[in-house]
C-alpha cells in the first residue's frame, strides 16, 4: 500500500531551499508502486527557481532505480505532464515552471520504491 506522510512539513521558504526559492517540503516514500502521487503543492510562479525532487536513503527492492514524472492539475481535463526522469536515489530536476498551478510527482514505472526523505523545492 503507498503511503505519504500526513504530517508534512509546510512550505518553507529561505534557509531550507535554494535561494528566492517559493518553498520546499519534505516528506517520505513507503512502498509505493506504479502511479503512486505525492502531496500536491502549489506554486505560483514567484521566483525563477527550478522544481525539483530528491530522495534519500532509499529501497528499489531490487531494481536499480524509478522513474518519477511531474504533472500540473487541470481541473476536469488530463493532467499536464512535464515528462519523467530516472532518479537512482539522487535529484530529479524539470528547471523552471512558468504556469502557475498545483503540482505533483508520481512514480511512472514498475516495481516498488521506499525513500527515508524526499525534499521538493519549488
Amino acid at each position: 500500500m503507498a503511503v505519504v506522510a500526513v504530517g508534512l512539513a509546510a512550505a518553507t521558504m529561505a534557509g531550507s531551499a535554494p535561494a528566492l526559492a517559493e518553498g520546499s517540503w519534505s516528506s517520505y516514500i513507503k512502498e509505493w508502486g506504479l502511479n503512486s502521487e505525492s502531496r500536491r503543492w502549489t506554486d505560483n510562479h514567484l521566483d525563477r527557481a527550478a522544481t525539483t525532487v530528491t530522495l534519500s536513503k532509499c529501497n528499489f527492492y531490487g531494481d536499480g532505480g524509478t522513474d518519477i514524472g511531474l504533472f500540473r492539475d487541470i481541473s476536469f481535463q488530463p493532467d499536464a505532464k512535464f515528462g519523467a526522469q530516472v532518479n537512482i536515489c539522487s535529484t530529479s530536476n524539470w528547471g523552471e515552471m512558468k504556469t502557475k498551478g498545483s503540482y505533483y510527482f508520481k512514480k511512472t514505472s514498475s516495481g516498488k520504491l521506499s525513500a527515508t526523505t524526499v525534499t521538493t523545492r519549488y
